[in-house]
C-alpha cells in the first residue's frame, strides 16, 4: 500500500471514531438530564403522597386497570324493560298513582267503543293495571278528560322507574341496569353516573329515579325539564293537535295541524289555555310518556303499532313495521287501532309512533342566534332552560354515537334507550337516533312513517325548525 493511501484511511478511521465518541457523549448526556427530570418529578409526586412511592405505584396500576376495565365495561343496551313504581308529592312510594285534578274538565271512560262522562267519583273511571311477566298488557285504563272545547287529554301520573338492559326483546340475559347507581353493567360497574341533581328512592333495596318531568327543578334552573312544584301528573294531549274552525282541537279522525316553525307551535301550544299552564310538550315530557308506555302499566315491554299517516290522526296501520298511506287503515276506536295508543285500548294516548313527527320544546344553546332563529320566543344562544322549554348542550356536529351520553339527560328517552352495539346505533326497537347539533339544534320525536320501523316512540331526529310538512305538535297541560 502507498504512503498516501494509508494516511487517507487512517484519517477516515480517527474521524469515524470522533464521531461514535460524540454521539456516545450526546447520548449519556440526553440519558443523564432525563433522568434528572424524572427524578425531579418523581421527587415532586413522593412529596405529594407524604414519600410513600408504593402507594404511587399502585396509584398508577390501578389508573389502568380501570381504564381497561372501562373499556372492557361497555355493554349492551340494544333493548329494556321499565319497572314504575309510583309517587306522593314527598316521593313516597304509594300502591296506586296520585289522583288526577281535573280543573273542570269532564271525566270520559268508555263502554265497549262507546264514549260516557262520568265524575272523579266513579270508581271505573280509570285502573291503572300492572302486566304480567312478559306478556304485553292490553288491561290498563289510564284516566282520560275532556276540556270545554271537546279536546282529549291523559293523565300520567308521578313516578319513579329502573330499566333492566337485556341484549334483545327475547333474551333473559340481564346485561346491565339504570337506576338511582347511574347505567351500570350486571355487576354494578358504574357506566355513566347520574346526572347532577335527580331524585331518588329505594324499595327494598332497588333504587329507582324519580322521573324529573314531575320535579320541582328550580334550584337546578330546570336543567332536568322539570317544573317549579312537585307536579302529581301532567295531561297529554290524547293525539296530536289539530285545527277545525280556526280553534285548536286534540280529536280522533282529523287532520293535524303542521307545516310550521317551532316558534309557532311553541306559542299555540302556550296560548290554547294558559289557565291551565298549556305548553309544547318537552323532550322530558315526552320521556314520561314513553317510559310509562313501555313499563309494566304501559304495554310492558312490547311496540305499540304505528301510525303510518301523517294526515289522520289516531290511524293505526296495524303494524310496527308498514309502509305510509294518506288514508285510515285502522281507525282508533276499532282493535286494531287501538294496538297504536300507548295502552293498546282505547284509553291511551294515540300518534306516538308514526303520524306527524312532533317537535319538542328543547334546543341546543351552544348554536348561533342565527340557526336558533326559527324558535326565537323561547331559544337564544346560551340561555338557559325554563318551566317551558329545555337548553341542551352539543358544541360538535356529532349526532350519533357516544355524544348521545353528552347530549341526553336522565328521563328524556334519550341516552337510557339508546342501544349501543358495535358499529350500530339505534335506540330501542331499532328506532332512529339523531340529536341536535350546532347546524340543527331542534328535535323531532316519534318521527314519521316516511322512516318505516326506524320510526317508533324512542326516535329522535335533529331539524333546523322550520316549516316541515309531517312535523305538528302535541300540548301538554298543568292543573296543580
Amino acid at each position: 500500500m502507498k504512503l498516501n493511501e494509508k494516511g487517507s484511511v487512517t484519517m477516515i478511521v480517527v474521524v469515524t471514531i470522533f464521531f461514535i465518541v460524540i454521539l456516545l457523549s450526546s447520548f449519556l448526556i440526553y440519558t443523564s438530564s432525563r433522568r434528572r427530570a424524572q427524578l425531579e418529578e418523581t421527587e415532586k409526586i413522593s412529596e405529594a403522597y407524604d414519600g410513600d412511592m408504593e402507594e404511587i405505584y399502585s396509584k398508577v396500576a390501578g389508573k389502568e386497570a380501570e381504564n381497561a376495565s372501562a373499556e372492557a365495561s361497555l355493554f349492551d343496551t340494544s333493548y329494556g324493560r321499565i319497572e314504575v313504581v309510583w309517587l306522593d308529592l314527598e316521593n313516597n312510594i304509594i300502591d296506586e298513582p296520585l289522583a288526577p285534578n281535573t280543573k273542570g274538565m269532564t271525566p270520559i271512560k268508555w263502554e265497549g267503543t262507546t264514549e260516557v262522562e262520568t265524575t272523579e267519583d266513579d270508581e271505573d273511571w280509570y285502573e291503572y293495571v300492572a302486566g304480567i311477566g312478559t306478556d304485553d298488557n292490553l288491561r290498563s285504563k289510564w284516566a282520560n278528560v275532556k276540556d270545554e272545547n271537546g279536546s282529549y287529554f291523559v293523565w300520567i301520573p308521578r313516578y319513579a322507574y329502573r330499566i333492566t338492559y337485556y341484549p334483545d326483546e327475547t333474551s333473559t340475559k340481564v346485561s346491565g341496569y339504570c337506576d338511582g347507581r347511574g347505567i351500570v353493567d350486571s355487576n354494578g360497574k358504574m357506566q355513566y353516573p347520574l346526572d347532577e341533581g335527580i331524585k331518588t328512592v329505594e324499595k327494598d333495596g332497588v333504587s329507582y329515579i324519580v322521573h324529573p318531568a314531575f320535579m320541582d327543578d328550580k334550584i337546578d334552573q330546570y336543567t332536568h325539564g322539570g317544573w317549579d312544584i312537585d307536579l302529581p301528573g301532567i295531561w297529554v294531549g290524547k293525539y296530536e293537535t289539530s285545527e277545525i274552525n280556526n280553534s285548536l282541537k286534540i280529536i280522533p279522525n282529523a287532520r293535524p295541524k303542521k307545516s310550521l316553525l317551532i316558534n309557532e307551535c311553541y306559542n299555540l301550544s302556550k296560548g290554547y289555555n294558559s289557565s291551565r299552564e298549556s305548553h309544547l310538550i318537552k323532550n322530558s315530557e315526552w320521556g314520561a310518556i314513553s317510559y310509562l308506555t313501555h313499563s309494566q302499566y304501559g304495554r310492558n315491554g312490547h311496540e305499540i303499532d304505528y301510525n303510518n299517516s301523517y294526515e289522520i290522526t289516531g290511524n293505526s296501520s296495524g303494524s310496527s313495521n308498514t309502509s305510509s298511506s294518506d288514508d285510515i287503515k285502522y281507525a282508533y276506536d276499532t282493535l286494531e287501532g287501538q294496538k297504536a295508543s300507548s295502552t293498546g285500548n282505547i284509553y291511551g294516548i294515540y300518534d306516538l309512533s308514526g303520524g306527524c313527527s312532533e317537535y319538542v320544546a328543547m334546543f341546543n344553546s351552544k348554536s348561533s342566534n342565527e340557526d336558533l332563529d326559527t324558535g326565537n320566543s323561547f331559544a337564544s344562544t346560551g340561555k338557559q332552560s325554563s318551566k317551558y322549554e329545555t337548553a341542551y348542550y352539543n358544541q360538535t356536529d356529532e349526532e350519533n354515537g357516544e355524544i348521545i351520553y353528552t347530549i341526553g339527560k336522565i328521563g328524556d328517552a334519550t341516552k337510557e334507550v339508546f342501544g349501543r352495539q358495535k358499529y350500530i346505533f339505534t335506540n330501542w326497537n331499532k328506532d332512529i337516533v339523531k340529536n341536535i347539533t350546532l347546524k340543527e339544534a331542534f328535535l323531532n320525536r316519534g318521527y314519521s312513517p316516511w322512516y318505516g320501523t326506524s320510526c317508533g316512540i324512542f326516535s329522535m331526529k335533529q331539524c333546523n325548525g322550520g316549516v316541515d310538512y309531517s312535523t305538528g305538535f302535541r300540548i301538554i297541560i298543568v292543573t296543580n
